[in-house]
């Protein structure tokens, strides 16, 4: 698959077989990630594996409460625009996925944000190309994962990326969207 079509193909996913990744896949997606371009080329992003699926739960349990207090507050037509896309305050996908990747970023280096976020795509598109899905989950609150992770004081979480073998592909074609269970 040439990189148009990489990047063209790719969808957010949150329906996952638990099925084991790779280990070689996992270490070139993360490998991959290491490659983004950064400023100051001070690499300022570190990613953080989580397979125990105690710690998967805790984290669900924590980003649900936060999610249902963000669609409570907001706005009716965003709440229409979320139904239609089937997604919810539940995150299921966060115990299905066999793994996840919290990124996270030093925000004492300069570009920590923009460096980390380049750091992403690299790592959701290597993870296509080895024929996983992602999603690129973000919390409105992520105070809880540097608490359960112990984190250190200059370490920000980002994003979390559940990544995994998936049961659904949704793609647009014609301006129409399709699902296809896999």
């Amino acid at each position: 698959m040439n990189l148009y079509d990489l990047m063209k193909n790719r969808r957010s996913n949150r329906h996952f077989f638990s099925k084991k990744i790779p280990e070689d896949s996992l270490k070139r997606i993360l490998e991959a990630g290491q490659y983004a371009p950064s400023g100051a080329d001070k690499h300022p992003y570190a990613y953080i594996i989580i397979e125990d699926q105690v710690i998967k739960e805790d984290i669900k349990m924590h980003c649900e409460i936060i999610d249902k207090k963000f669609y409570n507050n907001s706005e009716t037509r965003f709440k229409e625009w979320m139904k239609k896309r089937r997604i919810s305050p539940e995150k299921d996908f966060l115990v299905d996925a066999p793994i996840l990747i919290i990124v996270a970023g030093e925000i004492d280096k300069p570009y920590w944000l923009e460096s980390t976020w380049i750091s992403i795509t690299y790592v959701i598109l290597a993870a296509e190309y080895e024929g996983l899905g992602t999603l690129t989950y973000t919390p409105s609150e992520t105070g809880f994962l540097k608490e359960i992770l112990v984190l250190p004081e200059k370490i920000e979480p980002v994003v979390i990326i559940p990544i995994g073998y998936i049961k659904k592909r949704i793609f647009k074609k014609e301006n129409k969207t399709h699902i296809t269970n896999l």
